[in-house]
């Protein structure tokens, strides 16, 4: 988490100098952007959130990094092999590379971080056997089973050994450093003028952490941020003459996730109502404006290859239906519940609401409680106390394991509490075979099986608008909720 956490949707991006400066003043190689949630960990092996990973994709580089087209592309390695059974991948380690810190990247640096990335764990790490390296500058994985697809774990990144404290102090190799962390207000990005790849156009990338999207506009129609992350009830708000805006999914899938050890959730046939009582298309048309895109999947579309399209709608509302599989399930006038969620995404408060008036019709009285993101996180990710609560799911990787993995019966992240047997098969079946159909079946069967045992209520991918103001244009999309900060310039207006 996004998700996880991902959870999300709702992102944000990139102050040197004061803040209450106006756009005109600063310099025209800088960039202030906002965010309406705070970044308080940059770990890559702890907790981070959908935000966090968003920024620290400018900070970290993995062996490998993604593309724009989800293909895998040298990063700290210059190249690699994959064996034809697909247990040993080989990487020939890039010379030259530095840390942010100046020290030079070397073989320690990288074993220290696989080391810590088995022992976190991140998923897909299980799977490493061993690791050896040579004088030749290469550097050998050993798997215990056949993966396909586990290059895309080693997108994750590779740090120095000599690294103290990663949440707030971390230290990579990618094209931008943290210069400055101001607790409750912003961090500041400064160009890595010695990066080894393509650096950014800009001298330094601002995050100001401000407190809502309604903030966020204001400052922005102020000229006091230069960029943000427009959520679709705002942006007919947003002063057209100064904008380049940019719109994308967020590759994230919100869910009304369900808490399976709830006592009314342990059954299935009770899930199942649910799902035939909440609408997506209302949801996607009241709350959102009409941008987003219904999925009926844990995955997100943008990962067309595995992604099952042929689940979207496939719960659609049908009270009768609800109110017959409430009385199956031994809940024949229906009951009450809470719906937890972070009031700081006015999207997912949106949502919860909409949901609550759906669920009445079948006779399932719904109240909508609002926390605060840290007592989100802990209370309802981490110690897993709640009924059901509405957040946007990411994954680390552009990969269907990111998305996937979590709802594996034993995962450490599997926040919903779901367990299947017929699940925890089909996962194993699509991460361990070697044969690329078999595998995406594999993944489509899996994402069926979610679909059909209603693990959650699977909604939609929100379409999100970046939007900056006349001086700055720049945009790459990525199958990842990411922000590339390499991508902006200064125009000339």
């Amino acid at each position: 988490m996004k998700k996880f956490l991902a959870l999300l949707p709702l992102l944000c991006i990139v102050l040197l100098g004061s803040c209450q400066k106006k756009a005109s003043a600063r310099s025209s190689d800088s960039i202030t952007i906002g965010l309406a949630t705070e970044i308080t960990s940059f770990d890559p092996f702890g907790n981070m959130t959908a935000d966090a990973r968003s920024i620290s994709f400018n900070i970290f580089d993995g062996l490998v990094n993604i593309d724009t087209d989800g293909s895998f592309i040298p990063a700290i390695a210059e190249s690699y092999e994959m064996s034809p059974d697909a247990k040993t991948y080989t990487f020939t380690i890039r010379k030259g590379v530095r840390f942010h810190d100046g020290s030079a990247l070397t073989m320690d640096d990288i074993t220290y971080s696989l080391t810590k990335a088995v022992t976190a764990p991140i998923a897909g790490y299980d799977k490493i056997e061993s690791f050896t390296v040579d004088g030749e500058g290469r550097l050998v994985l050993q798997l215990s089973t056949a993966d396909t697809g586990f290059i895309a774990c080693l997108t994750t990144p590779i740090v120095p050994k000599s690294a103290a404290d990663l949440a707030l102090h971390p230290v990579g190799t990618g094209p931008y450093r943290l210069s400055e962390y101001a607790e409750h207000d912003h961090i500041t990005l400064s160009r890595n003028a010695s990066y080894w790849g393509n650096t950014g156009k800009l001298e330094t990338v601002t995050v100001k952490f401000l407190a809502s999207q309604a903030e966020l506009l204001s400052e922005f129609n102020a000229g006091r941020i230069d960029g943000f992350s427009a959520n679709a009830d705002i942006v007919d708000k947003i002063k057209q003459d100064k904008a380049n805006k940019y719109r994308r999914n967020s590759n994230a899938v919100q869910v009304l996730a369900l808490n399976n050890d709830f006592e009314a959730f342990r059954n299935a046939d009770v899930r199942r109502a649910v799902n035939y009582l909440v609408d997506a298309d209302e949801i996607i048309q009241t709350a959102n404006h009409g941008h987003g895109v219904k999925v009926g999947s844990a995955l997100i579309p943008a990962l067309s290859k595995y992604y099952d399209k042929s689940l979207v709608g496939s719960y659609a509302r049908n009270v009768a239906k609800a109110k017959e599989l409430l009385q199956q399930g031994g809940y024949p006038n229906g009951f009450s519940l809470t719906i937890t969620v972070p009031s700081v995404y006015t999207i997912h408060v949106q949502t919860a609401k909409i949901i609550a008036g759906q669920l009445a019709a079948g006779g399932i009285k719904a109240v909508v409680k609002q926390v605060d993101w840290a007592t989100w996180l802990q209370t309802v990710y981490k110690d897993r106390q709640y009924e059901a609560t509405v957040i946007s799911l990411d994954g680390a990787l552009a990969y269907p394991t990111a998305y996937l993995s979590r709802y594996e019966s034993t995962a450490r992240n599997n926040f919903i509490n779901y367990t299947s047997s017929a699940y925890d098969a089909a996962y194993q079946q699509a991460t361990t075979t070697t044969d690329q159909t078999e595998r995406i079946a594999g993944f489509k069967l899996a994402q069926r099986i979610l679909n059909e045992e209603c693990a959650s209520v699977f909604i939609q991918d929100i379409s999100m608008l970046t939007v900056y103001n006349k001086h700055y244009a720049g945009n790459k999309d990525y199958p990842l909720y990411a922000s590339d900060f390499t991508a902006v310039y200064r125009t000339e207006n």
